[in-house]
């Protein structure tokens, strides 16, 4: 059990993950607060040149969020009523929800077990003469077989738009997370790798009129300087130059934030994967790999999750239930069984606690306390 020599070690740890940033804070808003720029002024321009350089992307569109993103992406190629949208059972709601809420439906298809991701043969299989497009997802410390579903996407001539919203800095072949399609996405909701202050996203493309139109579309269809005319139908998916203020602060640590959340993993990796097949790590070899979650299966997952937090450990379940199986999607009409291997990791998924602020040995504690739990026969 937990004494006041040992800590219990939090999921998140906000006020750990957030000390280093504090002044950053205070002095952005006072730089904020202080000038007549709110929203999509200076610093958001700033920060989406940034975005440009990190990335090699022609370019880069600020917005609300990484939902909002895929929102905006989704509407500026038109996809709408009657088209369908292939995209992963096992996920955040919003690779769905943001199809589903442009008229178009989603079309699930299974994930791989060993990496909780799209399987790109499923995908294929899902694809019909109504799919306009590829929605694949990175998750937790892994990224989708990008060659695969680009070549599926020029064979069959769909949109590859890439989920990529906890993958900014990684690389899948050679080429940056995000850029693998005609458009990418990226979320700086404070948990991710490249977390900000709140929520914000951001699109890249190398299509200049994707871009335009994006940009429209983000701030209610007007065209840039010229207010209260609006070409489209649009939203308010506009970035705050607050946000982007600490971001631009942020970003030139994301590197080094990046090997210290990979360095956490591959401590994990050492320390349980031989305890292989009771309990699975995710698929070893972080370099060049965002590292958000550590997510392991264990097929005692809730004796296991109990143990832990019995030891002063808090962990948490991505995703509970799958996508098909949500209320929000009943009227698709799937039923248990449809696609077993995303069932099977809602029954087994398990969320370490992983972040570059971690205090020393909390890692460590962590593996010994899942290594006594699989000693003691269970």
């Amino acid at each position: 059990m937990t004494t006041a020599a040992t800590p219990a070690i939090s999921y998140s740890d906000w006020p750990a993950r957030s000390a280093d940033w504090v002044e950053d804070v205070v002095e952005v808003f006072r730089e904020v607060a202080e000038s007549d720029e709110f929203i999509l002024k200076s610093r958001v321009e700033r920060l989406e040149a940034e975005i440009v350089r990190l990335t090699g992307a022609a370019h880069a569109v600020a917005v609300a969020s990484g939902t909002g993103a895929l929102t905006v992406i989704l509407s500026a190629l038109g996809v709408g009523e009657g088209d369908e949208v292939v995209t992963p059972a096992f996920s955040f709601v919003s690779t769905a929800s943001t199809v589903a809420l442009r008229g178009a439906r989603p079309v699930f298809a299974d994930v791989e077990y060993e990496t909780a991701l799209l399987d790109p043969a499923a995908a294929e299989a899902a694809v019909t003469d109504r799919t306009r497009a590829l929605l694949p997802a990175y998750l937790f410390t892994g990224s989708p077989r990008m060659g695969a579903f680009a070549d599926l996407a020029a064979r069959r001539g769909l949109h590859l738009v890439e989920d990529s919203a906890v993958a900014l800095g990684a690389e899948v072949d050679g080429r940056p997370a995000g850029r693998h399609g005609i458009a990418g996405v990226y979320s700086f909701f404070p948990a991710k790798p490249a977390g900000g202050i709140g929520d914000a996203g951001m699109i890249v493309t190398d299509d200049p009129e994707l871009a335009r139109v994006a940009r429209m579309l983000r701030n209610h269809g007007q065209p840039a300087g010229r207010r209260f005319h609006h070409e489209l139908l649009g939203f308010n998916c506009r970035m705050d130059e607050l946000t982007a203020g600490f971001l631009l602060r942020k970003l030139p640590r994301l590197a080094e934030l990046a090997e210290r959340r990979r360095a956490v993993a591959e401590l994990y990796e050492e320390g349980l994967r031989p305890l292989a097949p009771a309990l699975l790590p995710p698929p070893a070899g972080f370099a060049g790999r965002s590292v958000y979650t550590y997510v392991v299966r264990a097929r005692e997952r809730e004796e296991l999750r109990s143990y832990l937090a019995g030891q002063g450990i808090e962990t948490t379940v991505y995703y509970p239930r799958p996508l098909h199986l949500q209320p929000a999607f009943a009227g698709l009409g799937h039923a248990p069984g449809d696609f077993p291997v995303a069932e099977r990791l809602c029954r087994e998924a398990l969320a370490l606690p992983l972040h570059p602020d971690m205090a020393p040995g909390a890692a460590e504690r962590v593996v010994d306390a899942v290594q006594r739990f699989y000693a003691a026969g269970r």
